[in-house]
Formats: C-alpha cells, sequence, structure tokens
C-alpha cells in the first residue's frame, strides 16, 4: 500500500443555495457535480493535489452549499526500464 498525503477542505459553491419551495420543502438551483470537483481540481492543481471523490459531504450553512472532503497528492507514475546489453 502506498502512502500519499492528504489535506482537507471546504469549497462554497457559488450561486448555489436553499430556496423555499413549500412549506415544508427547500431546493437550490441545477448543478453539476462534476464541474464543481473541476473547479476544486484547478484551485489544488499548483499545490499537486487532486479531489478523492469518495470523501466528498454535502453541507449548507446559511442556506449556502459547501461540499467538504480532503484531496490526495498526486503521485508520479512509476517507471520501470530494462536495460539489454550485447
Amino acid at each position: 500500500m502506498s502512502k500519499h498525503n492528504t489535506i482537507g477542505f471546504s469549497y462554497r459553491v457559488e450561486g448555489v443555495t436553499l430556496q423555499n419551495t413549500g412549506e415544508q420543502l427547500r431546493t437550490t438551483t441545477p448543478f453539476i457535480t462534476h464541474d464543481i470537483i473541476e473547479a476544486i481540481d484547478q484551485q489544488l492543481k499548483p499545490q499537486n493535489y487532486k479531489v478523492d471523490p469518495s470523501s466528498l459531504r454535502i453541507k449548507y450553512t446559511d442556506d449556502q452549499l459547501y461540499i467538504e472532503g480532503f484531496a490526495v497528492e498526486k503521485q508520479e507514475p512509476k517507471t520501470v526500464g530494462f536495460l539489454s546489453g550485447r
């Protein structure tokens, strides 16, 4: 098992808030989760981190959508080379 550095994050999703749609129901405008993850990845890219989608949690604070989770450090692929001498 390889070891990875991990960081936590909390991302406020602009323009996605809860609105009353009835007495007991509040909803948001539609959004695409993949696009939000891509935006987070772009902000973490200079630090060499990528979002771990399995760690994501959705949270509302004061009717504002936040996505929280962890990002793992990108690892350079290991290459194996073979030398043959004749």
